[in-house]
């Protein structure tokens, strides 16, 4: 069985050398603590919409929505306007869920979480490159609040009055890389991405009003399974540029707040596959049997890698990433 040691250990054996992180749920949990979007959407059990959400086999509101539209065009071809009318209702009450769920998982705004930013910003400033597969915004506040990393809008423009900067040009500086998208991320129609600023009364409102009023929804990763997360990731340059990028990694990787589900194998596939020196894996309070767990998920990507890519255990709250203090 593996030592676990202590994050500064891992600094140590570090030091010099380029470092990478990746960032999993466990690093907003303190803040936003739900399984998906859709638990958080105020959506009836047992509801028709409920119910396609079940039926299709997704939280993914997109595809709920598309749904529901190509539903209308049928009902309409078939003269029963009354219940295309109804579908067309449902799809708004879906777009507003979504604004109902990001409101109730999100504050109003980042001076809420102010306390806390310091010894985030002290974690992060160990890594020159951070992986997110998170879609919530902590990460994004963080670093609006310290001005850490760039995200790779640099080179765009403001548009829509200031709401937006884009589109995420592959060429420009960038530090972050939004693995399974984030809710201040939005598609044009031609699928360039543009992030959502904090316009007016910030950018949990510049969110909720693309949605709502505007029929847009932010670009993110919720299917189940890593293999619908994969076919996702496929079909949007910029999620396929991020997923490239950490291939790419010829940093040491360290991984907070994940566990190596096989939900995100297409992942640790990655980071397997990749030039990485060697991989630190954070544990959260590890005892003789998550670690033997945890130890045996990641044996198993690294022989699939070609055993290329070595790694070590070490424990999570050494890191000390929202100490008050």
């Amino acid at each position: 069985m593996p030592d676990v040691i202590s994050f500064q250990d891992a600094l140590d054996a570090t030091e010099g050398e380029d470092k990478a992180l990746l960032i999993g749920n466990g690093f907003s949990a303190q803040y936003f603590n739900y399984a998906n979007l859709l638990a958080e959407t105020q959506l009836e059990e047992g509801s028709p919409i409920r119910n396609l959400f079940e039926g299709l086999g997704t939280v993914d509101f997109e595809a709920v929505i598309r749904a529901l539209e190509d539903a209308t065009l049928v009902e309409k071809a078939y003269s029963n306007d009354k219940h295309a009318a109804q579908l067309e209702t449902d799809a708004q009450n879906v777009r507003e869920a979504l604004v109902t769920a990001v409101n109730a998982t999100h504050p109003a705004h980042r001076e809420d979480l102010a306390f806390q930013y310091e010894s985030a910003a002290a974690f992060l400033k160990n890594f020159g490159t951070v992986f997110s597969l998170n879609y919530d915004l902590l990460l994004y506040w963080v670093n609006l609040e310290k001005r850490l990393l760039k995200g790779g809008f640099g080179l765009g423009e403001d548009v829509d009055e200031g709401r937006f900067r884009g589109p995420f040009l592959e060429e420009s500086y960038c530090h972050v890389f939004n693995l399974h998208g984030g809710l201040h991320l939005f598609q044009n129609e031609v699928g360039d991405v543009y992030k959502a600023l904090n316009y007016g009364d910030g950018v949990i409102s510049n969110i909720s009003e693309e949605i709502a009023s505007r029929g847009r929804l932010p670009l993110y990763v919720a299917e189940g399974t890593t293999s619908s997360k994969l076919k996702k990731i496929k079909s949007v340059e910029y999620l396929r540029h991020c997923l490239q990028t950490l291939q790419d990694n010829t940093a040491a990787v360290f991984v907070y707040g994940h566990s190596a589900d096989p939900n995100d194998a297409h992942i640790y596939h990655a980071i397997f596959n990749s030039k990485a020196p060697h991989v630190y894996f954070g544990i959260f309070k590890p005892d003789e049997e998550s670690i033997k767990r945890l130890d045996a998920e990641l044996a198993k990507y690294k022989k699939l890698g070609g055993d290329k890519v070595s790694y070590s255990l070490f424990d999570s709250e050494s890191a000390h990433v929202w100490d008050a203090e």
